[in-house]
């Protein structure tokens, strides 16, 4: 075990233990005050806000609308890490509505298993807590941590909150088609930088190397593509998920220009709710 990762998790335990002594009102604040500061010392991704925001808008927005929606963000990203600490299982019916449940539920019963569909959008991992509370043997794709004492925490407290089964993004394909063969459900937020392994699907006119899986399943097993997001209210620590209906599998017999169309499908989707939400993305 590397002394970085050691120096690393103790000090995530500190702070935690730090936060979870606070007034749930003053932690909220806490972070959202850190979430605006941390603008200041990272230019590059602010810089690539601005230009993802132009690309959204067609450089409708000024610089103050821009800079508006970037500061929006950052703090409910920062009220998001402190949301990640302070949330407990009762808090999961009590902070969370859903909307939309019906499209899940139909799609489920079809026993093919479904694939959720979702973006970085709002504070998703809590989202994860809620369907890990409402479904049975439910799973999410997700990307280990580089410090495995960390990861190893995060995942215990998650299972504390609400049993999700974790699928490790790197080698589970196996472990996904088995869950979905099982009429079950697996969430995967695929709205990231595929790099050389992604197709190039446009993403609000420019070219986005975007993961192939959601398409790939769909076209394999015959599950249903059931896109969601969650948004924060503006009430304090209330949150909606919403489930949308399938998006339909395009199926004319060409593999290859299947699996592009139904991956711009999802870019698509993503746009939409991207332009209803900027400030949550």
């Amino acid at each position: 075990m590397k002394s970085k990762h050691i120096l690393e998790y103790l000090a995530l335990r500190c702070f935690i233990s730090f936060i979870n002594l606070l007034p749930k009102a003053l932690a909220i604040k806490t972070g959202r005050k850190v979430g605006k500061l941390s603008t200041f010392f990272i230019k590059k991704r602010i810089a690539l806000a601005h230009h993802n925001l132009g690309l959204a808008y067609k450089n409708k927005l000024s610089l103050k609308e821009r800079n508006k929606i970037i500061i929006s963000l950052f703090q409910m990203l920062g009220e998001a890490a402190i949301e990640s600490i302070i949330f407990k299982k009762n808090d999961i019916r009590k902070n969370i509505s859903v909307e939309g449940w019906e499209n899940l539920e139909t799609a489920l019963k079809k026993g093919k298993g479904v694939i959720l569909l979702g973006p970085h959008l709002g504070m998703w991992e809590l989202a994860s807590y809620f369907f890990g509370s409402m479904l049975k043997n439910a799973a999410t794709v997700y990307k280990s941590l580089e410090n495995p004492m960390v990861d190893n925490y995060v995942i215990k407290n998650r299972e504390k909150i609400a049993h999700l089964d974790l699928i490790p993004s790197k080698n589970g394909l196996k472990h996904v088609i088995r869950k979905l063969r099982k009429g079950l459900m697996v969430v995967m937020i695929y709205d990231q930088n595929a790099g050389k392994n992604g197709l190039p699907a446009k993403f609000f006119g420019s070219t986005a190397y975007t993961y192939s899986a959601p398409a790939v399943f769909a076209q394999k097993t015959g599950c249903a593509i059931v896109p969601a997001y969650i948004i924060r209210e503006p009430e304090f620590r209330k949150h909606r998920i919403i489930i949308d209906k399938p998006i339909p599998l395009i199926d004319t017999g060409d593999k290859e220009n299947d699996i592009m169309s139904n991956t711009q499908q999802y870019n698509d989707y993503l746009e939409e709710v991207v332009r209803k939400y900027p400030d949550q993305w």
